[in-house]
């Protein structure tokens, strides 16, 4: 009687071994042939637990490695980003799923981890990751952000001088000014003209006039202070924006810019092209009090383009080819 318990339990722990043995052939069957990689290891030692088959495949056999030995190239101490922390509670209980994105070190490919804290067999928490490669539309997606940046800055671009156009003009005042209002420093403008540019067109042709105008902004950009900027606001427009400096040092500055425009050795058919700008030059002092608007309501960017332009003016009216400060007009101009 006893032989023939013993036997019917014998046949039980078998049949239950062969059941269990059969679930996790299933279960490794299916882990084994993802494409992605799933490991499990301890919350407290590293230890790898288990790795699949595509695991193998791109790290190699585990033999006893530790997580962050295993997946990480040179790695001799948990990772400075390891997340195990994120996936258990004050109570030692699973938080549910952490998704992230990372590059790996040793392949150099880019994954999407989906990691979290499962009871293991013996009862004890483990990290699951499962890590499926999303290096293509990574790659993808850094490619089309550094097309738009690139598209952006396009943008700000005047395509034919190759410097800042009129929308990249207003955005630069919008930020120095703000940086102005809180450190009280000065600021000219001036805005440049290049005289008589139709009959250039006229005359010579619109390709011709293209070139004296690339001419005239690169002479201008070899003259002014790296801190300074220069746009191309209209057809023959140009502004230049000098932080950090008051009408007069500004309007020494034109001078050499004015003087340097006159010596461009622009040719046609071996016959020189004489260039010339005319100058119109204000400034801004900032106080603490100031806001976006000046005394006449309008913004203070199109205020200084309002003096700027006034003095410009002036130097036209006067005979072209030279530099009128706004501060210096009389009552009637």
């Amino acid at each position: 009687m006893k032989e023939h318990i013993l036997k019917f339990f014998n046949r039980n722990i078998d049949a239950n071994a062969q059941s269990l043995q059969f679930e996790f052939d299933c279960i490794a069957t299916i882990l084994n042939s993802l494409d992605a990689l799933v490991y499990v290891s301890d919350f407290k030692t590293y230890e790898l637990i288990f790795v699949n088959n595509y695991g193998q495949k791109s790290w190699g056999v585990p033999l006893g490695r530790k997580c962050y030995q295993y997946l990480q190239f040179g790695q001799e101490q948990p990772c400075s980003f390891c997340n195990n922390s994120k996936l258990l509670n004050e109570e030692g209980k699973p938080t549910g799923v952490h998704i992230w994105e990372f590059q790996n070190t040793v392949t150099q490919r880019w994954y999407q981890c989906r990691d979290q804290a499962v009871k293991w067999v013996d009862g004890r928490y483990v990290r699951l990751e499962i890590a499926v490669d999303i290096t293509e539309n990574k790659l993808a997606q850094q490619k089309l952000e550094t097309m738009y940046k690139e598209a952006e800055a396009l943008a700000r671009v005047d395509p034919l001088t190759k410097v800042y156009n009129r929308r990249a003009f207003y955005e630069y005042m919008s930020k120095r000014l703000a940086h102005l209002k809180h450190h009280n420093h000065t600021l000219s403008l001036v805005m440049v003209d290049v005289d008589e540019f139709k009959k250039v067109n006229d005359l010579y042709g619109h390709s011709k006039g293209d070139e004296a105008l690339i001419e005239i902004a690169n002479t201008i950009q070899s003259e002014i202070r790296e801190t300074d900027q220069l746009f191309r606001i209209g057809g023959e427009e140009f502004v230049i924006v000098l932080p950090d400096c008051d009408e007069l040092n500004a309007f020494n500055l034109v001078e050499r810019v004015r003087l340097n425009i006159g010596q461009i050795a622009l040719m046609h058919n071996d016959h020189p092209i004489q260039l010339s700008c005319s100058f119109g030059i204000t400034d801004y002092w900032s106080t603490s009090t100031d806001d976006s608007f000046d005394r006449w309501g309008i913004s203070i960017t199109e205020s200084l383009m309002a003096e700027a332009d006034k003095a410009l003016y002036s130097a036209k009216l006067n005979g072209r080819n030279q530099a009128k400060l706004f501060s210096q007009l009389s009552i009637t101009e």
